[in-house]
């Protein structure tokens, strides 16, 4: 594995774990954890407070010691306190990778500031890999729009807060902390490789090929939370995107003998279309299934979208072009949802 920030183009040991399943299911709080023994060096925690209080214009002066994980009563669990030698909340930091930002954590932590923030005014950032920096803002907007009074807040991201030390460590030429901070940037960057970037002008099928590792890997997640009792080795992926070029999974049925698939068509992406779809099969063994699912569907809201292609019927998904990571992934899972919803009725 290469790094490119490496002299030798080796990645360090950290960087190597990060990409190992079971690391990466405990990423973020290790990553967490790091930052907060960091902090404690005097001159990085400095910095660190001058910058961020700079990006929300607020004075971060007065913070005395960084807290990771700490449990509150509505059992909201900030990744980082930021408090006063009093022990009033100053700021938090949510840290993410590719978990969810929900507009429930955002308010739950306004509260949070409401409650324990004293006298100071408080701030909230969102630390995020640079491909949801969109998102997380939204997601902070939704929220804090809808109060009186605006908290001070930032969405910041991993390389942002780590230049901001890699300059320290330049300018005291500190070699054992040059290391530390080499080991986390290249953890970051393992754990923020896997946050699946917004698609952009790929929702309208334009250069599709490019992102065929994020396509297959979106429809695969989003599939599998449609299976149920079955697992991915009794419905698996087909295709590769490379020789079909298609990739889908079926899903369970959606009556007797009547089945869908979904996944990836680079020949609707060809023609400028999402490359996104649910293929309603034209086989049903005799059943009838199938002309009754067809009729639901043109009976539907989505009648003028349905295609009519080697007699199957398909409803294309389309998914936002600016989400990424999670949002994205969740929006198709949303699409297919819907279009489920009227098969089975």
């Amino acid at each position: 594995m290469a790094d490119t920030d490496s002299p030798d183009g080796r990645v360090p040991l950290l960087g190597q774990l990060a990409g190992e399943g079971w690391f990466m299911n405990m990423g973020e709080i290790a990553v967490t954890k790091s930052l907060t023994w960091l902090a404690s060096d005097p001159e990085l925690r400095t910095a660190i407070l001058a910058h961020l209080g700079m990006r929300a214009n607020i004075d971060l002066t007065g913070v005395d010691q960084l807290v990771p994980e700490s449990v509150h009563d509505d059992r909201s669990r900030p990744d980082i306190e930021m408090l006063d030698t009093d022990g009033r909340i100053i700021a938090l930091v949510e840290a993410k990778f590719d978990a969810h930002l929900t507009d429930g954590q955002v308010a739950a932590y306004l509260e949070i500031l409401n409650r324990r923030s004293g006298p100071h005014r408080g701030a909230l950032f969102v630390l995020v890999p640079s491909s949801r920096v969109d998102e997380a803002q939204r997601t902070l907007q939704r929220t804090i729009s809808t109060r009186a009074e605006a908290a001070a807040h930032a969405v910041i991201t991993w390389d942002e807060w780590l230049n901001v030390w890699a300059d320290v460590a330049e300018q005291t030429s500190d070699a054992a902390l040059a290391n530390d901070l080499r080991q986390l940037r290249a953890m970051c960057q393992t754990l923020g490789g896997g946050v699946i970037p917004p698609l952009a002008e790929t929702t309208a099928g334009r250069d599709w090929q490019e992102r065929a590792s994020d396509l297959v890997k979106i429809v695969n997640v989003v599939t599998a939370r449609f299976l149920g009792s079955l697992g991915p080795r009794d419905l698996p992926m087909q295709g590769n995107l490379v020789s079909k070029p298609w990739t889908y999974r079926y899903l369970p049925e959606i009556s007797q003998e009547t089945w869908v698939q979904v996944g990836v068509w680079g020949r609707f992406a060809d023609e400028g279309l999402t490359p996104f779809w649910l293929m309603l099969h034209k086989d049903d063994k005799g059943s009838g299934g199938f002309q009754t699912a067809l009729q639901r569907l043109l009976a539907s809201e989505l009648s003028r979208k349905v295609r009519r292609d080697d007699g199957h019927a398909w409803v294309p998904l389309e998914v936002p072009s600016d989400a990424s990571g999670p949002e994205l992934v969740d929006a198709l899972e949303t699409k297919v949802g819907a279009v489920l919803g009227i098969l089975r009725l």
